[in-house]
């Protein structure tokens, strides 16, 4: 039996930047497992297949928050409902969220290099249950990750793509501009500053507010950059953490220092509850799993998917 099956993103930013990483992985599994590449549809399948067949205990994933989506989505489906591998990210993206969410770091090498250790020492490996969340479009086939967002998210993602170099850098550059044209007034934060009309009802319940700035769930603390915007992730074991934001872009931008510490949601901002299913009914909406962007023609649920484990290293 294969113990660790690590899936490779090429295209991955780090990978691209340091393709070396992936024969220093080889070389760090052993015969503890094996590395697949997985850049397009094809070979993700492939590889996920193989995994499944080996019956892998542990899932790396040497990519970002994206290629961690896409190949939890694949995961999830071959798996049938069985028990889920324990998921490691290896930080081998861009923004690597739900790595740094749960404070891992490092670099692949060494992130691999401290599990295979405690593996051959017979040290059981520290981990922590988490929900996926399971994204429906119009009642087609669903998706898996741990950040769901709309709306402000949605155009802000849209400008780091148009970029051409979606870095960190460009990203984090970006999003001060964003800052300074909220406070400003300036022409960026008109574009952001689009409320979107949605009917949502979170676990029955039909919301007040119709108009969101952005409307937001996960289920890891972060939403990028550090910020906790999701601090009720785990209030409760099947839930997850909704918001929707009512308030301009301004008004986001000035509570931001507080929502980034994790402070509780304040109403004039946001509604925010702890949900097991959402759905989110409108016109066109479009949307984003982990930082890839889709759309859907009338409706869109969230609720809690499969849980998983996630190995932390430290």
């Amino acid at each position: 039996m294969a113990a660790v099956g690590i899936l490779n993103n090429p295209r991955a930013l780090r990978n691209r930047r340091r393709p070396e990483t992936r024969e220093r992985l080889r070389t760090l599994l052993g015969d503890e497992g094996e590395i697949l590449d997985a850049s397009t549809p094809e070979e993700l399948e492939r590889a996920v297949e193989a995994f499944r067949r080996a019956g892998i205990e542990v899932l790396g994933i040497l990519g970002g928050d994206g290629t961690t989506h896409l190949a939890l989505t694949a995961v999830t489906r071959a798996w049938g409902g069985r028990p889920l591998p324990a998921l490691l990210p290896l930080r081998g993206g861009g923004m690597n969220t739900v790595a740094r969410g749960h404070r891992i770091r490092g670099s692949p090498e060494r992130i691999l290099r401290e599990v295979i250790r405690r593996r051959r020492a017979g040290v059981p490996l520290r981990t922590v249950d988490r929900d996926l969340l399971e994204v429906t479009p119009d009642g087609d086939a669903a998706s898996y990750g741990f950040i769901f967002g709309t709306g402000a998210v949605v155009a802000f993602l849209d400008a780091c793509f148009r970029t051409g170099r979606p870095t960190p850098a460009t990203n984090g550059w970006l999003l001060v501009v964003a800052a300074v044209s909220a406070l400003w007034g300036g022409n960026f934060a008109g574009v952001l500053n689009r409320h979107e009309r949605l009917r949502v009802t979170s676990d029955g319940d039909l919301w007040p507010d119709e108009h969101y700035l952005a409307f937001l769930a996960g289920s890891t603390p972060q939403i990028g950059f550090g910020v906790r915007a999701f601090s009720r992730f785990d209030e409760q074991p099947g839930f997850f953490h909704a918001v929707g934001v009512t308030a301009g872009i301004r008004q986001l931008v000035v509570a931001l220092p507080a929502v980034h510490r994790g402070a509780p949601w304040r109403r004039r901002i946001a509604l925010d509850e702890v949900a097991r299913a959402v759905v989110l009914e409108g016109e066109s909406i479009r949307y984003t799993v982990d930082g890839d962007l889709y759309a859907a023609r009338r409706t869109v649920r969230v609720a809690t998917g499969p849980t998983l484990p996630i190995v932390l290293p430290w």
